[in-house]
């Protein structure tokens, strides 16, 4: 966990999380499983090319639990570094922040809807949990009552 304040007042911070590093019972897990894979590919096809492929896109699947994501919380919104790609939320936008012991989610949805997969930001915790809800619930709630 990486944890830098940008000032006093809390007013932008950032953290990492990296859940393959912190949880490796589960890496070691998924790492099995992939290798099964792997193996499987390799006998249904008989080319260690297949055997990659299946390992590259397991990974690229999983890529939020084996690399490291980077989020920074500022006075404006949250952004989230993910390994394939860079989420900017504003606080404005954001109606609704739900959350368990690993992470959270912000949506720009009052109430849950299927869509939520595709419009809201998942966010990891580490092991900052509840620095970072108490950010996210204080910014929130300036916004709500602006």
């Amino acid at each position: 966990m990486v944890f830098s304040m940008t000032d006093e007042t809390m007013k932008s911070f950032s953290w990492r999380a990296h859940p393959a590093k912190e949880r490796l019972t589960h890496t070691t897990v998924a790492l099995v499983i992939i290798l099964a894979f792997a193996v499987l590919a390799y006998q249904a096809f008989g080319s260690p090319g297949w055997a990659g492929l299946s390992i590259v896109v397991l990974v690229l699947a999983l890529n939020r639990f084996f690399f490291p994501s980077r989020y920074t919380i500022d006075e404006e919104g949250i952004t989230a570094n993910y390994p394939l790609r860079k989420v900017r939320m504003l606080w404005k936008d954001l109606r609704r922040f739900v959350h368990d012991r690993h992470g959270g989610y912000l949506s720009t949805r009052a109430r849950a809807s299927r869509l939520d997969a595709y419009q809201g930001m998942h966010i990891l915790f580490d092991d900052q949990r509840d620095r970072i809800i108490e950010s996210i619930d204080r910014f929130l709630a300036r916004e709500r009552h602006a």
